[in-house]
């Protein structure tokens, strides 16, 4: 995966990398937070005792932050962009176009933070996997 890095990208995963001792596999900004990509099982260690780690990273960034722990396999990370919530199945299917999708099934208490705030998660999760799996789509589909 190669993802294009700017100045200022390169300045957040500086200082996510200085403050918490973990590099991110990946950064961007979206829709007034900034989300970090880390590898599997640094996830705590980013985070620090008490959240101490990213509370230093939001003051001297001036954002919010959030973490996302990735996985190889695509429904794994899925379900880590949406963790805490807990997502009933997530399976991947190919259509008869070809396609390859990911197919995440919604509940009303899941569907509902999906569409909160602007539909803010369900685009991170599009974004997402556009960005670290890009021959696939992520749909939500009714249980």
């Amino acid at each position: 995966m190669k993802l294009k890095i700017d100045n200022e990208t390169f300045r957040f995963l500086n200082a996510f990398g200085t403050l918490t001792g973990v590099s991110a596999v990946d950064c961007f900004e979206n829709k007034g937070e900034i989300v970090y990509v880390v590898e599997p099982g640094k996830i705590g260690v980013a985070v620090g005792k008490g959240g101490a780690n990213i509370k230093k990273v939001e003051n001297l960034l001036n954002k919010k932050i959030r973490l996302v722990e990735y996985s190889n396999d695509p429904t794994t990370f899925i379900r880590n962009v949406v963790y805490p919530i807990k997502v009933k199945n997530i399976y991947i299917s190919t259509k008869s176009s070809g396609d390859k999708v990911i197919n995440i099934q919604a509940d009303v208490k899941l569907k509902k933070t999906l569409i909160r705030d602007g539909k803010k998660l369900l685009k991170l999760i599009i974004t997402l996997v556009e960005r670290h799996f890009p021959s696939y789509k992520a749909e939500v589909i009714d249980e």
